[in-house]
């Protein structure tokens, strides 16, 4: 019974890992908003904690917001996929469809994404269609 308790008192003292902050994406948008700006804030240059936070703000529709991050996002990285391609969303809902146009070569030019190729398209048929 000693050597039980001895034991299951040794495995408490072993550390363990222990994570500040919650990484799961079930957080309402509200509290993403905070825990992403707060991450940010100390890390500046974390351009997935930027992309995350800019899709949040996108859902909400907050596309100024989101444009500033994915925007800052390429201030990093030029080449970055995920960043051009929601740029191109953004443009497309601030009713800018040539924009969006542009957003979504210079994505496609990076990693011949099909769901980036579908808006690309719909984009370039909406000018065509407008013209």
């Amino acid at each position: 019974m000693r050597l039980i308790f001895l034991l299951f008192f040794i495995l408490t003292l072993i550390p363990a890992p222990a994570f500040a902050h919650y990484t799961g994406e079930l957080l309402p948008d509200s509290v993403a908003v905070m825990e992403y700006q707060m991450i940010i804030s100390m890390q500046p240059n974390d351009m997935l904690t930027r992309n995350k936070l800019g899709m949040v703000y996108l859902r909400q529709n907050k596309l100024d917001k989101a444009k500033e991050q994915f925007l800052e996002i390429l201030k990093i990285d030029p080449k970055n996929f995920d960043a051009l391609d929601s740029l191109g969303i953004v443009s497309s809902r601030l009713g800018d469809p040539s924009q969006a146009v542009a957003w979504y070569e210079r994505a496609l030019k990076i990693k011949n994404d099909n769901g980036c190729r579908q808006r690309f398209l719909a984009e370039k048929a909406l000018l065509k269609a407008k013209k």
